[in-house]
């Protein structure tokens, strides 16, 4: 585990800021992707809602694909500060997986489709609150590989949840600014919140090292 500079922390802070900025919307866009192919081998066209067990499959598998797609930058950069293994690609997987499984369970329990509650143009707070809740799943998943390592690890927790959440708030009222409702353009400015956000904590959390 290597102590960082000044210089090096400035770094990491703007790599991290800036794969966020541009490999979490890619991750969301081929998640959208994935979640067509899986819908369209139920039998069902973009346009269809499906059913409510076509709806858990494509969303287990879309919010997998986003933890993956994250979670191959942020070890790239984090192995550099300590010895980070691959589970901590896997925690962003399986908690947007888990996530995403039981919020469909808990709407088809309520007899509410998941596809009533996907787009954030006109509601964003359903969508916002699903990814505020598998941030904070995985959150506490990747707790103890850097508990390890760090005295305020904790603090990655509320920080994960925290940027996750905001990253959907902010991508709608960015689509309000600019009168073009969500699209790749404003989700961009969601992720690159979610970066600063997490990036900043980072930048704390690395401060007390265990001895």
């Amino acid at each position: 585990m290597t102590t960082l500079t000044k210089k090096e922390k400035l770094e990491f802070f703007t790599r991290w800021t800036l794969l966020s900025f541009g490999i979490i919307p890619v991750s969301y866009m081929v998640s959208l992707i994935v979640v067509l192919l899986v819908h369209g081998a139920f039998g069902f066209s973009q346009m269809e809602g499906g059913t409510y067990l076509s709806q858990t499959v494509m969303q287990v598998a879309g919010g997998a694909v986003i933890g993956l797609g994250t979670g191959l930058y942020q070890r790239s950069l984090l192995k550099k500060v300590f010895n980070v293994s691959w589970s901590w690609i896997y925690t962003l997987m399986i908690g947007f997986a888990i996530t995403e499984l039981l919020v469909c369970l808990i709407l088809w329990r309520l007899n509410i489709n998941r596809y009533e509650l996907r787009f954030v143009e006109s509601n964003p707070l359903p969508e916002s609150l699903f990814f505020a809740s598998a941030g904070l799943l995985t959150g506490f998943l990747q707790w103890p590989l850097l508990r390890r390592h760090f005295l305020r690890s904790i603090l990655w927790v509320p920080a994960s949840a925290f940027g996750w959440g905001i990253c959907i708030i902010i991508t709608y009222f960015a689509g309000m600014v600019m009168k073009g409702g969500l699209s790749i353009l404003t989700f961009i400015f969601g992720a690159l919140l979610y970066g600063l956000i997490t990036g900043g904590t980072l930048m704390w959390v690395f401060r007390e090292r265990i001895r």
